[in-house]
């Protein structure tokens, strides 16, 4: 396994949530300019040494999405344990399209958009929105009204998926 040509990432400074998501944009660009790319994403070995938090959903990710491309962790490659080398064949999911369903579920019953933008707060305020945003214009969150609070529902047909 060569990658001697991979296309850097730094992941360093990035909330876990934050660094997948510059992974996944990163990613994508680089797969709508060419097929079967490569990607050296540098996420650090851990403050404490035995694997840190990016790296753990880094790699729990890619192997959710082995479909689309395969992986290998630097140990194998070039004995880096804070590094991950990713071969891209097809775009990923953003995060906001993952995040969809657990917003779908968590409001079954009527939620406030800061309800919502609390219990998910690891994602940044920007993607919850977005996925708020996304989920009304499909049709699968729709708005109710609590005294003057407007709120987000799952419609019924979103919530039998």
């Amino acid at each position: 396994m060569q990658f001697q040509n991979a296309q850097p990432i730094n992941l360093h400074g990035f909330t876990v949530n934050e660094a997948l998501a510059q992974f996944i944009i990163f990613y994508n660009d680089w797969i709508k300019s060419k097929k079967g790319i490569e990607i050296c994403v540098i996420h650090g070995y851990g403050s404490k040494g035995n694997g840190g938090k990016i790296r753990s959903d880094l790699r729990k990710f890619l192997t959710e999405h082995n479909d689309k491309l395969t992986w290998f962790p630097g140990e194998q490659i070039d004995n880096n344990t804070g590094v991950t080398y990713v071969k891209g064949y097809q775009k990923l999911p953003q995060i906001h399209e993952k995040l969809a369903n657990k917003v779908i579920h968590f409001c079954q019953t009527p939620k406030t958009k800061d309800k919502i933008a609390g219990n998910f707060r690891k994602y940044g305020d920007q993607c919850v929105l977005k996925t708020i945003q996304l989920l009304e214009k499909n049709n699968q969150l729709g708005t109710v009204w609590k005294g003057k609070h407007k709120c987000y529902q799952a419609m019924e047909r979103s919530l039998s998926k």
